[in-house]
This record gives C-alpha cells, sequence and structure tokens, in this order.
C-alpha cells in the first residue's frame, strides 16, 4: 500500500485477531480495535503505531487466551490490572524512521547515529 501512496495515511480500526491482547476493541465496531498506524508513502513504512490499551483485568485475560499468551510472562501487569489503572492510550515514533523519511535516505541505517554494520567493528 505505501508504495502506491505520495502522502503519508493512517490505517485504523485494525481487525482484532492482528494485534496484541493489549489493545481496546471497538464497542460499536466488535472485532475490531481502538488502534492506529500512520504510514509513510512511497515504501518508506511505518512511521507511527498506536491506540486505546485495554484497562479491565477481565478482558485482558480473555484475550490472553484467545491469542495464546501465557499470563504467568505478565504476572505484573495483571497485578496493576487487579488493582486498577485509569484509561490510557498513546503512541510511538520511530525517530530514525522519521529522519530518513524527511531525508529521503535509503536505508535505516544510514539515519542512525551509531549503526551496527557487519564487518565492521569499533576499537
Amino acid at each position: 500500500i505505501s508504495l502506491s501512496q505520495e502522502e503519508p495515511f493512517f490505517i485504523t480500526d485494525y481487525p482484532k485477531e492482528a494485534r496484541g491482547f493489549y489493545y481496546i476493541e471497538h464497542e460499536e465496531k466488535p472485532g475490531f480495535l481502538k488502534d492506529f498506524d500512520l504510514l509513510y508513502p512511497e515504501g518508506y513504512g511505518e512511521a507511527v503505531s498506536g491506540g486505546e490499551r485495554e484497562y479491565r483485568y477481565e478482558k485482558v485475560t480473555e484475550r490472553m487466551k484467545e491469542t495464546g499468551e501465557d499470563p504467568r510472562k505478565y504476572s505484573w501487569y495483571l497485578d496493576m490490572l487487579k488493582y486498577g489503572i485509569p484509561k490510557s492510550a498513546g503512541f510511538g515514533i520511530g525517530l530514525e524512521r522519521l529522519t530518513r523519511y524527511i531525508c529521503g535516505l535509503e536505508k535505516i541505517w544510514e539515519a542512525t547515529p551509531f549503526p551496527k554494520l557487519p564487518g565492521i567493528f569499533s576499537p
């Protein structure tokens, strides 16, 4: 999709099978999540990814079962949910990807301050 676009664009409301257990499902659109990705055009890839987080213990454990996640790996997270956390949402942005897009660089390592390159060793 990114290759066919000329400007950044959003993809929203992913099917719940496509994402992790921690996103909130739409009440109005069952089976879809309250999340998004902003993609750069011309094949540059993902710019930003985010969404609204599930805050209800029962919903999270239900989704863990659906996705096959082991709740023991997330005991600290589940403990927080048991005691109650506020509703929240957020996003992440890759600064190297942003730099690559703005500068029109071909490879991500060209936008990385200290890239790890095969065969190159530092003293």
